[in-house]
């Protein structure tokens, strides 16, 4: 009798022992499955969001794109929001396995059905691939913002923005300039045209040629030009162009 009270005593001690081991590591998955974070850093992450989509939205409103300043702001804002409660929102279910990634991949997915109503095709060529193309990026830094990623968002923006400086591009790459160039009477030498041009180290990389009145005999010739990686004098050029005889009007498309 002694030997099973005390083999049923411990049976309860052990069966009391997994119990408590149990709840020890619930409450020890529950300490660390739970993330806290406060309403300053939420408004800081929300607040650098607006800013660094603004800066890219603020170049896009220079250049007169369908996406703007408050296009970038909001897109930026949404995906930072996106991404604070992907991370901390579901916090209190700590039995629950989450993937903050889940959230993030569908913001990726829905900014190209806004990129897709930036561009636009005119004729043979095609618009606001660079602005869908910015929203896109965008996106991705207001995830990285959210995520508190800040100096990553900062470079960037940065880095964005500079990209998208035609100023820069100027700078590195050759640039494309449209002349459209009215003569009258049918006297214009094309040669002389073209001598001015390549005085100037232009390139003429394509050139067409239309009948603008057949009763004043006016033509028009379109020169696409390439022009060197140093900055010209477009002006210059079109004054010597207007001293051509038989040149009627010279304006830069």
């Amino acid at each position: 009798m002694v030997t099973g009270r005390k083999n049923e005593n411990f049976s309860k001690k052990v069966r009391q022992k997994i119990i408590e081991d149990r709840e020890n590591a619930e409450n020890t998955e529950k300490d660390v499955g739970t993330v806290v974070i406060t309403d300053y850093e939420i408004a800081l992450r929300i607040f650098l969001a607006c800013v660094f989509g603004g800066i890219v939205g603020f170049q896009r409103e220079r250049h007169d794109s369908p996406a703007g300043f408050r296009t970038h702001i909001l897109v930026s804002l949404g995906a930072a929001l996106i991404m604070i409660l992907s991370m901390y929102g579901f916090s209190d279910f700590s039995t629950v396995n989450k993937d903050p990634a889940r959230l993030a991949a569908q913001v990726v997915s829905g900014i190209g059905f806004l990129g897709a109503g930036t561009i636009l095709r005119d004729g043979v060529s095609v618009k606001g691939l660079t602005t869908a193309a910015s929203l896109w990026v965008v996106s991705a830094i207001g995830l990285v913002t959210g995520a508190g990623f800040y100096f990553t968002a900062f470079l960037a923006t940065f880095l964005v923005f500079v990209t998208l400086e035609r100023s820069v591009e100027h700078y590195f790459f050759r640039s494309k300039q449209i002349l459209k160039i009215v003569t009258v009477n049918g006297t214009c030498k094309v040669k002389e045209i073209n001598r001015i041009i390549e005085s100037h180290k232009i390139i003429a990389q394509n050139i067409s040629m239309s009948l603008l009145n057949e009763e004043e005999n006016k033509t028009t010739f379109e020169y696409t030009l390439r022009t060197p990686f140093k900055r010209i004098n477009i002006d210059k050029i079109i004054e010597d162009l207007n001293e051509v005889d038989g040149v009627f009007s010279v304006e830069k498309d």
